[in-house]
């Protein structure tokens, strides 16, 4: 059986350029290529840090890209597209260059400079470009009435333990229990967990929220399993008040430990009808004055 491979892929400065002229790249992309490059070499450690799969850099061209997306019937504006023909690329033969080089060897980037005087310097890597879209999201939890959602603003960059962080101050949860985003391709589980899938510490938010109308599923609480769809609403330019901040939204999010969506359905019946035998649970798990159209 042969090895596992990761392609990355990868636009050289000229084709990145062509890229942006053609409209294949957006605002969750950097524009600066050396901000691109950086951001190439940091996925690729978070990746090497996690799994032993070894990781070759695909160099893509723009005109080879949209050939490649006219033949599949894709996008070739979309992420997806770019990374199915970056493993086409290594299906019908094109190696790639495998990552890392040695530190003496030529940059992975094509630049001509040493390995470790270009993008596996440390000084290199030390740089922080501010995030250069902020996401507008929609997160709805699943199986309730009334409805419960909010509207939120997140740097795309921000890592996905820290969008945890933000779904749960956002929503009203007091993270007391583990978590994962789900896509259809992927599961990207909370760090303490030892299931061996992707980590949400090396991850960031704009690998599985790329283009607006994207979604996933965030799930909270592996016992009650509250699941929420996200929903990406808008993509806007980043700048200096690029920073998290709840938009807008309605429902009460649930009490914790209330049983699930279902569970939790059949105690509000129960609080709106002293006649329930279950009354006074509902009372005692959610309160007598609990309102659940009321954004808490």
């Amino acid at each position: 059986m042969s090895a596992m491979v990761h392609q990355m892929a990868y636009f050289l400065p000229e084709q990145y350029e062509a890229a942006w002229e053609r409209g294949l790249l957006n605002a969750t992309s950097y524009r600066d290529h050396g901000d691109y490059r950086r951001e190439s070499e940091q996925t690729m450690r978070a990746l090497a840090a996690r799994s032993t799969t070894s990781i070759r850099v695909m160099r893509l061209d723009v005109a080879d890209l949209v050939a490649y997306a006219q033949r599949e019937g894709q996008d070739p504006a979309s992420r997806q597209t770019r990374l199915d023909f970056a493993g086409w690329l290594h299906k019908t033969g094109h190696t790639g260059d495998l990552w890392p080089p040695e530190r003496n060897a030529p940059c992975w980037c094509a630049s001509g400079g040493k390995y470790k005087k270009c993008c596996g310097n440390a000084g290199f890597l030390a740089i922080e470009p501010a995030d250069p879209a902020s996401l507008v999201l929609r997160i709805e939890l699943d199986g309730i009435t009334p409805r419960v959602w909010r509207q939120i603003a997140i740097p795309s960059n921000t890592p996905l333990d820290h969008v945890h962080r933000m779904f749960q101050a956002a929503m009203g949860w007091h993270d007391q229990h583990m978590y994962a985003f789900e896509t259809d391709e992927h599961t990207i589980i909370d760090p303490r967990s030892d299931s061996g899938d992707a980590t949400a510490d090396g991850e960031r938010l704009v690998s599985i929220a790329t283009q607006p109308g994207a979604t996933f599923t965030y799930v909270y609480d592996f016992g009650d399993h509250w699941t929420h769809t996200i929903t990406v609403e808008e993509i806007r330019p980043g700048g200096a008040d690029n920073t998290f901040t709840v938009l807008g939204g309605e429902g009460a999010c649930p009490p914790e430990d209330t049983g699930g969506a279902a569970r939790y359905q059949y105690l509000l019946e129960a609080l709106a009808d002293p006649s329930s035998p279950d009354h006074d649970e509902a009372v005692d798990r959610l309160g007598a004055d609990f309102q659940p159209a009321r954004a808490r």
